[in-house]
């Protein structure tokens, strides 16, 4: 399929956020290799061999659910044809997530097992936080642009609801049934405090600041007309500019240039070089 026919076809990229967001846009070379027991995925190892499990299987599930169905074999060679290493290639190009990656030699993403492991990081990152059927909807329009994706077995929030089993049947006594035993209202559940929000990269970046006791001061600076301005803001972590953000407000201005210092930071092991 040509590369233009393949843009038009392509599915809405599902979103990531937090400290996952952050890892995954960050190459492994820049990384540590140890597991970190704080965070959900460890590391981007773990959640790539995550992703291509599950990417595997819902590719294979896919064209299990194509009717008329496939042989086996057929199977097999589709699957290897769809995870080929140019749709790999062409699949990162088109979402424009190589040029998000924090890299010192951006080069090395051109390498097949380069492409492939940050695609299925991204997979194994939006299974962690969305789910499994977040995952299908997104790769079976990859499969299949044409069609509506499976839904995942057992899973009926894409499905009619479950049909109501019929009543049991009358039950038939040789004397008056008895009467009901007395109602008794069950004792109150105990209230549950309200969940709390999910922090974005500025509140995380902010709060680990904190804990490694180093200042951070925000810059801002705005250009253009009143009516249609732009934000920069430049993130100065105990004196050394880490991070710049632009936007049409100061707050999303804010939240990109602390994504920037949280990504350096992380990558530098939060020392000031």
């Amino acid at each position: 399929m040509a590369m233009n026919n393949l843009k038009h076809s392509l599915p809405p990229l599902p979103p990531i956020q937090g400290e996952l967001m952050l890892d995954v846009y960050t190459h492994r070379s820049m990384l540590s290799k140890d597991i970190d027991e704080n965070t959900v995925h460890g590391n981007t190892e773990r959640l790539a061999e995550l992703g291509n499990s599950v990417l595997s299987m819902l590719v294979v599930y896919t064209l299990y659910s194509e009717k008329p169905m496939l042989p086996a074999h057929d199977l097999k060679i589709r699957q290897s044809d769809i995870l080929s290493d140019k749709n790999i290639g062409d699949w990162l190009s088109l979402y424009g997530l190589k040029a998000k990656i924090r890299c010192t030699d951006k080069s090395v993403l051109d390498r097949p097992e380069e492409a492939r492991f940050l695609f299925n990081s991204y997979v194994g990152a939006v299974y962690t936080q969305k789910g499994l059927q977040e995952v299908m909807n997104w790769v079976g329009r990859l499969v299949n642009p044409s069609s509506e994706p499976p839904a995942v077995p057992g899973d009926t929030s894409n499905n009619q609801p479950a049909a109501t089993p019929p009543p049991p049947p009358p039950t038939y006594y040789s004397q008056p049934p008895p009467p009901p035993p007395p109602s008794t209202a069950p004792p109150p559940m105990p209230s549950m405090p309200p969940p709390a929000p999910s922090q974005g990269v500025l509140a995380i970046f902010n709060q680990t600041c904190m804990q490694r006791g180093l200042t951070v001061e925000w810059k801002p600076e705005m250009t253009g007309p009143p009516h249609n301005p732009r934000w920069e803001v430049k993130c100065i972590v105990s004196g050394q500019h880490r991070g710049t953000g632009a936007g049409r407000n100061q707050k999303q201005a804010k939240e990109q240039a602390a994504t920037e210092a949280y990504q350096y930071m992380q990558a530098t092991g939060w020392g000031l070089l």
